[in-house]
């Protein structure tokens, strides 16, 4: 299917079309003023002109606490999977190939995992190209871009006075054929034009040294920087709550008398409970070893085992560590 073309004055009617057949999520202002994936019942206009969202959408597919079963008197009983699609209208490109880096461990496993695919099925994503990099962006670097379309069903970029629609999957271009009779035909100086907006926002993205990673990580496995790196981290788990690729979870079984659930939570691995064994050990005891994990799963562990880095440059650690560590820094200077 050949790119499309909508008006800013018409988008709305395109979500109201939308949620004819399922429930749509958009950019829209909170209470307290920022930008978030507003949910279906919101009426407020729908944001454009916004950086990112501080809390990645990998929620949709991954909640945050998720129920796998309910028991009742010795009964178990799976939660029903969704009868409605879900439609994610302007993640970013980061957020956006995150969620392929999701598919590769959470559907490409032997089995795949149930949950997830069940969301993935009904979840149709249309990201929005990045044209105002902020600094703390490095998305370049890790093989993604501000027009990156990767794990999107739609990438849409901002024009002048419209948004130009490209249909990036089998399900994207259903999906714009649904919208058909709202949408028109790509002119070429729309094309030329989304294609100088983005050229533009990648120019304005400084490089981070990254290509060789798994190479100089191997040999850094007892670099003194990680030590240095340990002392600073507070071990909050900010940094992988806000991730939109960090996936790591754990199980737990909440009974009360003979009701309860099995409920699958995040977990981070900045914390200390995170690899503490029954017998009391932990193989990663301080914050040096937890630190040097989590940079060792992205940026080596991740590609050894997926060909992908785990990282979408996205800067939400950089932009929200509490004690302003720069992840960028230690990779431009570990095994150098």
């Amino acid at each position: 299917m050949t790119e499309k073309r909508i008006s800013h004055t018409d988008l709305e009617g395109l979500l109201g079309r939308l949620g004819e057949r399922g429930d749509v999520f958009a950019p829209g202002k909170d209470e307290g003023g920022d930008v978030v994936l507003m949910g279906p019942r919101h009426d407020g206009p729908v944001a454009l002109d916004y950086r990112n969202f501080r809390l990645s959408p990998k929620a949709f597919l991954l909640p945050q606490n998720q129920t796998l079963i309910r028991f009742e008197d010795g009964k178990a009983q799976e939660p029903s999977v969704p009868d409605r699609e879900t439609f994610l209208f302007g993640v970013r490109p980061c957020d956006a190939r995150a969620m392929s880096a999701l598919d590769k461990v959470f559907l490409e496993a032997d089995p795949p995992d149930p949950y997830y695919a069940q969301l993935r099925a009904k979840t149709a994503v249309i990201a929005l190209a990045c044209t105002q990099p902020v600094s703390s962006c490095f998305c370049t670097s890790v093989g993604g871009g501000p027009g990156d379309g990767a794990g999107a069903d739609v990438l849409a970029v901002e024009l002048e006075s419209e948004l130009l629609l490209r249909p990036r999957t089998a399900k994207g271009e259903e999906v714009l054929a649904f919208l058909g009779d709202l949408l028109t035909e790509a002119t070429p100086a729309a094309v030329k034009e989304a294609d100088e907006r983005i050229r533009a926002a990648e120019d304005r993205i400084a490089p981070v040294k990254i290509d060789d990673s798994v190479q100089r990580l191997g040999h850094a496995y007892d670099s003194p920087l990680w030590e240095a790196a340990g002392q600073k981290c507070l071990g909050c788990g900010i940094c992988s709550f806000l991730c939109p690729t960090c996936h790591c979870f754990d199980i737990t079984d909440e009974v009360r008398g003979g009701t309860g659930r099995r409920v699958r939570t995040w977990d981070c691995c900045a914390f200390p409970l995170f690899t503490l064994h029954a017998s009391g050990h932990n193989p990663r005891p301080t914050p040096k070893e937890r630190w040097r994990q989590r940079v060792m799963h992205k940026f080596r562990y991740a590609v050894e085992n997926f060909e992908q880095v785990f990282c979408v440059g996205c800067g939400r650690c950089v932009r929200n560590c509490p004690a302003g560590m720069d992840l960028r820094t230690l990779l431009k200077t570990i095994g150098a």
